[in-house]
């Protein structure tokens, strides 16, 4: 990998060179620096440099070897516990080239720190160089309108991805390895077609793989608000492990706009098919999520209302009535529930999962450079996991603040507190007494 970053540094410093000695124009954005290169190729770089600090306390991962009781799955989540307080540095590094080859023939590559579902390295290695520098995006993109008559292209490679209004699946952290095709045969209409690997377990071996696919549309009323359906085919074969015998269905309406001046996004989502199918045993999948948010804006403040539903099991439904999530490790709604503690399906990101959500959030910005907001959210199990446990999750209440120290350098502070209700009071079967999350976690970006 070190060979390949060394490559990839020593081709932009040969092409910041070859701007001056060719003096080839190239049309460049007023906001970004390009490298140009030979013949028509528009080179542009960018990147991205990260630092934040985080504090928490109360959220405790487990005694070593007891896991999580009552339905939590444990791993990277906590629960809102009696436990000491935690502070700690990371960083993120993102480095991207894209190459416009001709106006119809695109390249994008992006390195990102860290590896696998990491995107980062914490600080404290002593005397050492951090470790680890991975593909984030690598695709290839062919437009034009020479096929159909109308705008159409093809888009090869690994690229973040998300349907509609990202509740049942949202993967633009990471990204997926797909195949896109998509038309525009109106300028109203947008529709695309993917084809995306999942899971590639053996290549040599066609039977335990998990593919998806994908067909949307997404229509323009007028410049301020659209419509959309999007279908999603999930398939494994009976050699798939968790997932065998998959064939499992999500359709999505969603629509988002502004009518004078009121901001709206609203979007349903219905599960159908079988979850898993072996020997017999056969789990069917029954799940539906729900959710909207409202909003209007004035000159320097804004008011916000939202509720979100996702449906949750039974205790004897064998989870055939949980609305299945595939979302990315990001903060989805609150920044303490289900993104640092363990949610109401039983691990983080999880999103609406066996999760009710009321929201009323206030944004101010009372200077050019100073953007501010306040959340609360009242947070309720769809259902319980286990007979005598309550539904109440509790309240969370979130505030965040960005400032613009200069031009593309801004400083970020965020902190939420989950008033823990008495869904957690099952982690005292472990000696452990529920008590008030914190999270605090502070940023510095340079993006160029």
């Amino acid at each position: 990998m070190k060979k390949v970053l060394a490559i990839i540094l020593g081709a932009i410093f040969v092409l910041s060179f070859a701007a001056s000695a060719f003096a080839i124009h190239a049309e460049i954005p007023s906001e970004t620096q390009a490298v140009v290169a030979r013949s028509t190729t528009q080179i542009t770089i960018d990147g991205e440099i990260r630092t934040r600090g985080w504090y928490q306390k109360n959220i405790n991962y487990g005694p070593a070897g007891t896991g999580i009781p009552n339905g939590f799955t444990g791993g990277s989540a906590g629960l809102p516990v009696d436990s000491s307080s935690e502070a700690w540095y990371d960083q993120r590094i993102r480095l991207s080239v894209d190459a416009k080859v001709t106006p119809n023939v695109e390249g994008y590559i992006q390195l990102e720190s860290g590896s696998g579902q990491n995107d980062l390295y914490t600080w404290g290695n002593f005397n050492s160089k951090p470790t680890g520098i991975s593909v984030l995006q690598a695709w290839l993109l062919y437009s034009g309108q020479g096929l159909f008559g109308f705008p159409a292209g093809l888009k090869i490679g690994h690229m973040p991805l998300a349907l509609g209004e990202k509740q049942f699946f949202d993967h633009t952290k990471f990204g997926d390895d797909a195949i896109v095709f998509f038309m525009d045969p109106m300028k109203e209409l947008h529709i695309a077609l993917l084809s995306v690997k999942f899971l590639e377990n053996s290549r040599f071996v066609n039977t335990d793989d998990l593919d998806g696919y994908v067909g949307l549309a997404v229509y323009k009323l007028d410049p301020k608000n659209t419509l959309g359906i999007n279908y999603t085919f999930l398939t494994a074969s009976s050699g798939a492990g968790p997932v065998a015998g998959k064939s499992e269905s999500n359709v999505e309406l969603h629509a988002n706009g502004d009518i004078s001046g009121l901001i709206y996004k609203a979007s349903v989502d219905f599960q159908f098919g079988k979850k898993f199918e072996n020997k017999g045993l056969e789990i069917k999948a029954k799940g539906w999520g729900a959710m909207l948010g409202l909003g209007y804006q004035w000159d320097w403040a804004g008011l916000r209302f939202g509720g979100a539903y996702g449906s949750g099991d039974d205790i004897d439904s064998k989870g055939e009535k949980r609305f299945d999530t595939f979302l990315g490790n990001d903060q989805h709604y609150t920044l303490v529930y289900e993104y640092r503690v363990a949610s109401a399906a039983g691990t983080i990101n999880t999103g609406i999962s066996n999760t009710t959500y009321l929201n009323l959030g206030l944004d101010v910005a009372p200077m050019k450079d100073l953007k501010a907001s306040l959340d609360g959210y009242y947070l309720r199990a769809t259902k319980a996991t286990f007979e005598t446990q309550s539904k109440n999750i509790g309240w969370e209440v979130d505030a965040k603040a960005i400032y613009n120290i200069a031009k593309n350098l801004t400083y970020q502070i965020d902190a939420g507190v989950l008033f823990a209700g008495k869904f957690y009071e099952g982690a005292g079967e472990l000696g452990l007494d529920k008590k008030n999350a914190t999270v605090v976690r502070h940023a510095i970006t340079l993006s160029f």
